[in-house]
């Protein structure tokens, strides 16, 4: 990723802004069903341990382009994406098959709750972090 990030700096112009944004593995993600009114909680997901591997490779990354001087950092910051569902087995497929998450969700509903409200709309709610790297004049151009 480093030589991705140093090309990257070659093609933007001086003080160009790259926004690095990606899921934020450092905070838990919600199995949640879309209520009329805002959401309630189902389920807890959790990053599978290989992305943890990529994304603190991400990190290092970054942080080593930062210290050579080719960006500097601007602003950082997380929100919140939401991934929708028509129902809870089209959630559960797509765990099955997502390879940044553990295939079931930490269910924090009963079986039962889960059956009566399976057919309505669901979301996975996940971390996004990003971050404002500015290049810097000068630098490996």
């Amino acid at each position: 990723m480093v030589d991705a990030l140093r090309e990257v700096h070659r093609v933007l112009a001086p003080r160009g802004v790259l926004i690095d944004a990606r899921p934020d593995s450092r905070v838990l993600a919600y199995a949640e069903r879309q209520k009329a009114r805002g959401f309630q909680r189902f389920g807890i997901v959790r990053t599978s341990s290989a992305e943890f591997v990529n994304d603190r490779a991400s990190d290092r990354a970054v942080a080593r382009v930062v210290r050579e001087g080719l960006f500097k950092r601007r602003r950082r910051g997380r929100f919140w994406h939401r991934v929708p569902f028509a129902g809870l087995a089209a959630l559960r497929q797509y765990l099955w098959e997502h390879l940044r998450f553990v295939r079931r969700a930490n269910w924090v509903v009963d079986m039962a709750t889960r059956r009566r409200y399976s057919n309505e709309q669901f979301v996975i709610r996940r971390a996004v972090r990003y971050e404002l790297l500015e290049a810097r004049p000068g630098k490996g151009r």
